[in-house]
């Protein structure tokens, strides 16, 4: 009997919290759907590249972009990571259409299969709104 009675008040505990999320204020300034001067940025698309020929130094890969709107774009964050579904990280943020990942400035630029994504950000006061990044781009360095 008592652990029906638990098995009930963890319920209604759960239930009770679920009903009260859903009146949560959206009070983030970069939030889409709380704010409406806000634009969310547009996804990246058209993503070209080219690497430099075979056991050439330095090193280096360029991406190129059909680039977005200045309405809803302030520039673009580029991602790297050795596999499709790997983490990605950050390598740098350009304000054009374009990135020239080197090994004249960059040491991780060596022989190997990379995955390249990119996406745009629009600038606000309250920070940088990131859109959602490309699908994975398929890179062979040698």
């Amino acid at each position: 009997m008592k652990l029906r009675n638990i098995w009930a008040l963890s319920l209604l505990l759960a239930l009770s919290l679920i009903l009260a999320s859903c009146g949560l204020r959206r009070t983030n300034p970069l939030d889409p759907l709380g704010n409406e001067s806000v634009i969310e940025p547009a996804p990246v698309v058209g993503i070209t590249y080219s690497v430099s020929p075979a056991h050439q130094n330095p090193r280096s890969v360029t991406l190129r972009w059909t680039a977005n709107s200045a309405t809803n774009t302030s520039g673009y964050y580029v991602y790297r990571g050795l596999g499709y579904f790997s983490a990605y990280a950050l390598i740098d943020s350009v304000q054009v259409n374009e990135f020239i990942h080197s090994s004249a400035n960059d040491n991780t630029v060596q022989p190997g299969d990379y995955y390249y994504r990119i996406s745009a950000y629009k600038g606000y006061p309250g920070g940088n709104l990131e859109g959602r990044k490309s699908e994975p781009v398929f890179v062979r360095i040698q």
